[in-house]
């Protein structure tokens, strides 16, 4: 029984040793199968890093079609299926073997929509993989045999889904390689046939390129042309602007520089002057060059290869091109393409760029340094050689015709032409007299080389705002002086209203424009020194302005801000301007001086307003002030007694009238006449006792009309000057000093208080004094409110310079009377 008992539990030991071995055995094959699918994974894993790489690589995706039809090689539950999706991958295996090792990279990298097609593609083949990897996995298996077997119209359906995928996947990269091929193969010969087209256009039909030949005619010049020809020659390529105003000569200057024999020893017979007077698009500008070049551009050729052909031949070339008159390409609308055209031409190695324009501002490429200066009128020497070239000699209405021009040279060269035409630089000069510019003219034909006028309004043409910028230019036109910088902000203040832009706006226009031009000076003997600028027009530019954009409106403006603040203008010029222009404006302008008579300098113009106030209805007080500033002239024309005979009659209106004010600068006036009468004379006691006492009624008048809070320095500096005329003569005559005129810092009257540069110090002491008390005052408080100021005693070596270098006229109106 032992026996037998132990055999069963013998066997069930075997048993369970046969269950644990079966049970390890499974173990190690689920094991082999993870290992298998943890492989493949891997290897989808490793394919997908591999194919999404920057460049979708095509050995990538081919190695994935090979393991997708190892999968169904494994799937045999569907055979017939698998075998036709087989098929398809083996299809698009082999067409993208064909492709592996052939794919290029264009240059510009437009190769999107294959990189596209190439992921796409990589997405179905991973999709198929995953979906297939598990009918593959344990199929060798009866049990997963039989599981596949009962779902064999699954396997079938997704086996056939993956032939589609395939099948789609083919025809979709078939149908973009081909586009893309198609799009590759069009563009290539779209760029073959542009450069091949080019390359025939550009074929020259001569050796040489158009130059036209010099002016004859040509003086003046020397230093303008040697500075161009120095940076062509010793800066090659350069790159030089010939600026400025038209009729100026900038073409005659650029032949000249071209027909140099350093020029032509350089560049032989690629020389090239192209005038842009007809060109407003760069385009234009394009096919003139071409032209002058000798190329053969076919007129319905498309810009872009016109411009390409120009080029192309151009960077085979070595010479140097002129554009004449390229302000017209400049200001048009086509500027951006304009400068991107001159941007091209300055990049190229071997050609020098000559530019003459009246706009001043220079496109921006690097011009070769230092720039030309703008160019400026002839000197009345080389502008009378041009004239002799033309009339054979000239004389004195020669001479004056020149100047009346600026020596302009167009100007110089058609009045030449005019009087050469009529006999007789008189005659031509009695034409200035009555028509100015206007006639100035070769013919009827409106041309910029035949009339003066006609290359001025050239220039305006060009304004962005011609309203605006030449109601500005008419101001400035008014005097041959124009006026300074200072004026510009009350100008700014009146026209506010209307002008769109502000006065200095229009003024930078018109100087790049070349319709006007500044003067820059210093003064001297000032610290620190003054810097001033002058805003002023050629006179045939003046001319024209004046002739047909002034009104008298305009004119009466001005003419009414001058009288307020004449800071920046020259008053004399103004008044004389106004007076001749119209008997509108003559009228309006005298009541205008006529309430600011001591703005004028000039006695003329005074008699003049002088006389049109008396056909007026009586205002005294207004007419006291022109006799008191018409005295003021006369006594520094030292024609005294005239001086003092209208101080008197101008105290005797404002004492018949009542005006205090008026009666209290008439004394000064009067006061300063005699003082200056008796300078350098021996003056008797009873002339030096009538003159003080006659200071001291001004003191005292001055008291009692407060005139003190409505005049300013002046009228102090003249009492004070008469005060140290009758010191001094006491001093002659050994009599002591009384009351010290408070113009020096002793009493021995040798250090002035105030020098010319200086006086500012005087007005700002002056008004700090009213501020304490009334005049007159004691040297003390002068000299104590002066080092309160900060003022420092002056250098006598400069106030004597200065003296000795100004009259006694400038020393007043700069300061006061000397």
């Amino acid at each position: 029984m032992s026996t037998s008992a132990q055999e069963p539990s013998g066997g069930a030991q075997d048993r369970g040793e046969s269950k644990t071995s079966s049970r390890l055995h499974i173990s190690q094959r689920a094991i082999e199968n993870a290992k298998t699918a943890a492989s493949s994974a891997l290897e989808v894993l490793g394919m997908v890093a591999e194919v999404t790489e920057n460049v979708p690589y095509l050995g990538a995706i081919s190695k994935a079609l090979t393991a997708f039809n190892d999968i169904l090689g494994d799937v045999s539950v569907c055979k017939e299926d698998c075998t036709a999706t087989i098929d398809e991958a083996e299809q698009l295996r082999l067409l993208l073997q064909r492709h592996e090792g052939k794919r290029v990279q264009f240059s510009d990298g437009d190769d999107g929509p294959l990189r596209e097609e190439f992921k796409d593609l990589n997405s179905t083949l991973l999709d198929c993989l995953q979906t297939l990897h598990g009918y593959r996995a344990n199929s060798k298996r009866r049990r997963d045999w039989f599981r596949l077997l009962f779902k064999r119209g699954d396997v079938q359906a997704s086996v056939k889904r993956c032939r589609d995928k395939m099948q789609t996947a083919k025809d979709k990269f078939n149908t973009t390689v081909g586009l893309d091929t198609n799009f590759k193969v069009s563009d290539m010969y779209r760029r073959f046939k542009s450069v091949n087209v080019a390359h025939e256009l550009v074929v020259a039909t001569g050796s040489s390129w158009q130059l036209r030949a010099a002016n004859n005619i040509f003086h003046g010049r020397d230093s303008e042309v040697k500075a161009a020809i120095d940076l062509i020659v010793n800066r090659a390529p350069a790159r030089v602007a010939i600026l400025g105003p038209g009729g100026i000569g900038k073409t005659s200057i650029a032949l000249a520089v071209l027909h140099d024999p350093k020029v032509k020893n350089l560049y032989g017979d690629h020389r090239c002057f192209t005038s842009c007077k007809a060109a407003t698009t760069a385009d234009a500008v394009v096919r003139a060059l071409a032209k002058n070049l000798e190329l053969s551009i076919e007129k319905d050729t498309a810009p872009e290869t016109a411009c390409k052909c120009l080029f192309s031949y151009l960077r085979t070339a070595s010479g140097i091109i002129c554009l004449d008159n390229f302000e017209t390409p400049l200001t048009d609308d086509d500027k951006p393409a304009i400068e991107e055209l001159l941007n091209e031409i300055a990049a190229l190695d071997s050609v020098a760029l000559l530019i003459t324009s009246r706009d001043t501002s220079r496109p921006t490429i690097r011009w070769t340094s230092p720039p030309l200066s703008h160019i400026q009128p002839l000197s009345q020497e080389a502008a009378l050689s041009t004239w002799d070239d033309i009339c054979g000699l000239h004389d004195e209405y020669a001479i004056r015709l020149v100047d009346a021009v600026d020596c302009m040279p167009l100007a110089v060269t058609l009045l030449a032409r005019l009087a050469a035409d009529e006999g007789s630089a008189k005659r031509t000069w009695d034409r200035w007299e009555k028509e100015h510019i206007d006639f100035v003219r070769i013919g009827r034909k409106e041309h910029r080389l035949l009339s003066v006028t006609a290359s001025i309004e050239i220039s305006l043409s060009a304004l962005s705002d011609r309203e605006g910028a030449t109601k500005v230019l008419c101001i400035v036109c008014m005097s041959p002086d124009g006026f300074l910088n200072d004026a510009v902000p009350g100008l700014q203040d009146v026209f506010r209203q209307d002008l769109s832009l502000p006065v200095s706006h229009y003024l930078t226009e018109l100087r790049r424009l070349s319709l006007s031009y500044t003067v820059r000076y210093t003064t001297r003997n000032t610290e620190p020194e003054l810097e001033f600028l002058e805003y002023r027009a050629l006179s045939p530019i003046r001319h024209h302005i004046l002739q047909h954009y002034l009104s008298d409106d305009l004119i009466v403006t001005v003419a009414n801000l001058i009288a307020r603040n004449p800071m920046g203008w020259n008053v004399g010029a103004f008044w004389i301007f106004c007076l001749n222009y119209s008997d509108f404006c003559r009228d309006r302008c005298l009541q205008v001086m006529v309430s600011a008579p001591s703005e004028s300098y000039d006695p003329d113009l005074l008699s003049q307003a002088l006389a049109y106030e008396k056909s007026r209805a009586p205002q005294p007080w207004m007419r006291s002030g022109i006799l008191r500033q018409l005295g003021l002239l006369k006594c520094l024309q030292e024609r005294y007694q005239d001086a003092e005979a209208l101080s008197s009659e101008a105290m005797e209106l404002d004492k018949q009238f009542g005006h205090g004010v008026g009666l209290f600068l008439d004394c000064a006036g009067w006061l300063w006449n005699r003082a200056s009468e008796l300078r350098g004379k021996e003056a008797e006691c009873e002339e030096l006792q009538e003159l003080q006492e006659a200071i001291l009624q001004a003191w005292k008048l001055g008291r009692e009309s407060r005139a003190w809070a409505s005049s300013d320095v002046e009228a102090f500096t003249k009492i004070a000057k008469a005060q140290h005329a009758v010191n001094e003569g006491r001093r002659k005559l050994n009599l002591p000093i009384i009351y010290p005129s408070g113009l020096y810092w002793d009493n021995n009257s040798i250090e002035e208080l105030h020098d010319a540069y200086q006086g500012w110090e005087a007005t700002e002491c002056y008004e700090r004094l009213l501020q304490l008390s009334i005049p007159p005052w004691d040297l003390a408080l002068i000299l104590e409110t002066h080092r309160a100021l900060g003022h420092e005693r002056p250098d006598a070596q400069k106030v004597g310079d200065f003296r000795r270098s100004h009259g006694p006229q400038t020393w007043y109106l700069n300061k006061g009377p000397p």
